[in-house]
């Protein structure tokens, strides 16, 4: 046996094998081992059964009838003498003659042929056999002599029977040993194995139990035909435990694609060369940043006096001139309004009622007082307007999307105020730009989201005169998480943190990809939202954070998420701020970029661009865990078909017919991909 181990396929593999080869050597040798043992087991034994049977070798019939023969010739009583001994030699033997005759016209002698023919004379027992299986006939040129052998082929019956017996005990015996090693071979690792997948499962996925529910579900299983654990064969048990892990296994791809740095390759490839240098100008090169995270307050803010601030501050607004339906509706244009009225929709933003955090109220006013003369009226785009647009986004989204069942009051109370200053004191230049003139930002901030560090120490500055520290009311532990709330939330609007940011919600889904489902089906149809396991997802600390840096970074790219003539307007706006800085950059001499050069681009065909290579991943992939914004993609969509018709008008000279196709095609891709999130 020693020796199979030398033949081909069966040496012992090495430990650099892999798994699947090692433990297919391991079986093959002990197969072989095995089967060999059997084949000699059987070699050895079947010869034992022919012990007691007739013997295929006996000459004493054939020699017997010979001396006969010759006797018969003679006279006397040799002949008679000679037929008792042959009867006698037979006589404690299990076969034995029964008649002896002679051959029909032969002459014998007379004393030959006065004793045949010879009946038998012995017990019954030893007569002529019934079954003519059971005789023999031997003859000579004058004898014939019949032969009963019952009892060997009864002997030889049972032997055969007894061997057959033998055999199949063998083989069941074999059968048990060859399962147990296959057993301890293979299925033992392979349900360490499907367990330790189960285990990471449970870990990649909070929801792995409803997979194994939802496949038995969508096989149609029900109550009535389900059967039992313990009913359940090897194989189902194995056919479930291999589907969850083909989940498992497609969920880690898509994990690994989400993990791969930049763009997806194919998306890169499908752009033309302007779609390219307007990505690059809007998120600059490959940065990544790591900042301390920390827990996170889940106060709550079931305060009476929130009534009482919310009716004051409604007839506040309405002494503005404003409405609570406008504020609460993706309407309103703060270039539309004056000063007063901005003023008082922010206050109306940041108001108690939207966190639960106490303050001042004329603290507060010197605040928003201070931060809307922190930015910089000669910008085109990024000014106190801009600050409360994106005040206004924050507090739509944390409203439709229920933020207080998982924010904190802490957190949404840092959000809303970092949505007012996360661009204060914005010179109407990028990154990009103060980086490669090396900017005074850009050498203090040493080229990391110069503007954005810029941002949160003018926030914080600011509050560092009491009369206007708005977070002067909290405790100093208090104080410490708003603040990193605030440099967190406001240091991802860079750009260069987009499509981390991409990949980062399609994570999140992907891990909780059923619950959220669920959930998004679920509001389809009642619009209720968040459901409790959602609000279980979101209150993890990790997730609370990413939805806070989130939140806000949608609602300063939300301009092409509001009707056109609201769309429009902060496009030209962003353009013209572009222009200028393209103006600069002629001027100090670096390379003018793409978007920044006004006799280059085209308005209309670079806000396409825009909402389809930065805005739309981004919200696409929030929809899918915020559900109540898929409104805000639907007006997304109908202002790029928009953009694209107007691109097909007024563009000079016309476009080919090759680009009108090309343009028609990328609306019609946003508008496919839309349509898969709505409810069917």
């Amino acid at each position: 046996v020693k020796l199979l181990r030398f033949l081909p396929g069966l040496s012992e593999k090495g430990a650099n094998s892999g798994t699947a080869k090692l433990i297919s050597s391991r079986l093959t040798t002990m197969l072989s081992t095995r089967v060999s043992c059997l084949i000699i087991v059987i070699v050895m034994i079947m010869p034992l059964f022919s012990i007691w049977t007739f013997p295929e070798q006996d000459w004493s019939t054939t020699a017997w009838l010979e001396i006969l023969e010759g006797m018969s010739a003679m006279e006397g009583k040799q002949f008679k003498e000679q037929l008792d001994l042959f009867v006698g030699f037979y006589s404690d033997k299990d076969y034995f003659p029964y008649l002896i005759n002679s051959k029909p016209g032969v002459s014998l002698a007379v004393s030959a042929a006065a004793a045949l023919p010879w009946p038998s004379s012995i017990p019954e027992r030893r007569s002529a056999p019934k079954r003519a299986l059971n005789f023999v006939r031997f003859e000579t040129a004058s004898l014939v002599c019949d032969f009963s052998f019952k009892q060997p082929t009864q002997m030889q019956a049972l032997m055969n029977v007894l061997l057959m017996v033998f055999i199949i005990v063998l083989m069941v015996g074999f059968s048990l040993v060859l399962s147990n090693s296959v057993s301890a071979i293979v299925l033992q690792p392979l349900e360490k194995l499907l367990l330790q997948v189960r285990v990471m499962a449970s870990t990649i996925s909070q929801s792995v139990a409803s997979l194994a529910v939802s496949d038995e579900k969508s096989e149609g299983h029900n109550s009535e035909d389900s059967v039992d654990d313990d009913d359940r064969g090897p194989d189902d048990v194995f056919g479930c435990e291999a589907k969850l892990l083909e989940k498992v296994l497609q969920k880690l791809v898509g994990f690994s694609d989400l993990t791969r740095p930049g763009i997806n390759a194919a998306t890169m490839a499908g752009m033309g060369e302007g779609d390219r240098d307007m990505l690059n100008g809007y998120v600059g090169g490959d940065r990544d940043e790591d900042y301390g995270r920390s827990e996170g307050y889940l106060d709550g803010d079931g305060n009476e006096d929130s009534l009482h601030q919310a009716f004051a501050l409604t007839a506040m607004i309405e002494s503005a001139g404003l409405s609570a339906e406008l504020l609460n509706s993706w309407n309103i244009n703060p270039l539309e309004l004056d000063s007063a009225r901005n003023r008082a929709a922010v206050t109306y933003f940041l108001g108690f009622h939207n966190h639960g955090v106490k303050f001042d109220p004329v603290i507060m006013g010197n605040f928003l007082e201070a931060a809307e003369a922190g930015y910089i009226k000669g910008v085109p785009y990024h000014t106190w307007y801009h600050a409360v647009d994106v005040t206004h986004g924050v507090y739509r989204l944390l409203c439709i999307c229920g933020a207080e069942h998982y924010l904190g009051s802490l957190e949404r109370y840092a959000l809303l105020v970092s949505a007012t200053c996360h661009d204060v004191g914005h010179p109407g230049l990028n990154n990009i730009f103060l980086v490669e003139a090396s900017h005074e930002l850009a050498l203090r901030y040493n080229d990391k989201s110069p503007l954005e560090n810029m941002h949160c120490a003018r926030l914080f500055e600011l509050m560092s005169t009491p009369k206007c520290n708005i977070f002067g009311n909290l405790a100093a532990h208090q104080f410490q998480e708003v603040r990193k709330t605030c440099i967190e939330a406001i240091l991802h609007t860079d750009n260069v943190h987009h499509f981390p940011m991409v990949k980062e919600v399609q994570m999140l889904y992907e891990v909780n990809s059923e619950v959220l489902d669920t959930s998004r089906r679920g509001f389809s149809k009642d619009a209720s939202f968040p459901g409790k396991d959602v609000v279980e997802i979101f209150r993890q600390p990790d997730t609370r954070k990413m939805l806070i840096k989130v939140i806000l970074h949608v609602s300063d790219i939300s301009n092409c998420n509001k009707p056109f003539r609201i769309c429009q307007v902060w496009a030209n706006k962003v353009l013209e701020e572009f222009f200028g800085q393209g103006d600069q950059e002629r001027k100090v001499g670096i390379p003018v970029q793409a978007l920044n050069d006004r006799d280059k681009v085209n308005r209309a065909f670079s806000q396409v661009g825009f909402i389809e290579f930065l805005v739309s991943p981004l919200l696409f992939a929030v929809v899918k865990v915020l559900p109540p914004i898929l409104p805000c993609a639907q007006t997304m969509v109908e202002n790029t078909t928009t953009w694209g018709q107007s691109w097909l008008k007024e563009t000079k000279p016309e476009p080919s017919e090759a680009e009108r196709q090309g343009m028609l095609d990328r609306i019609k891709k946003m508008e496919t991909r839309y349509q898969e999130y709505l409810p069917h």
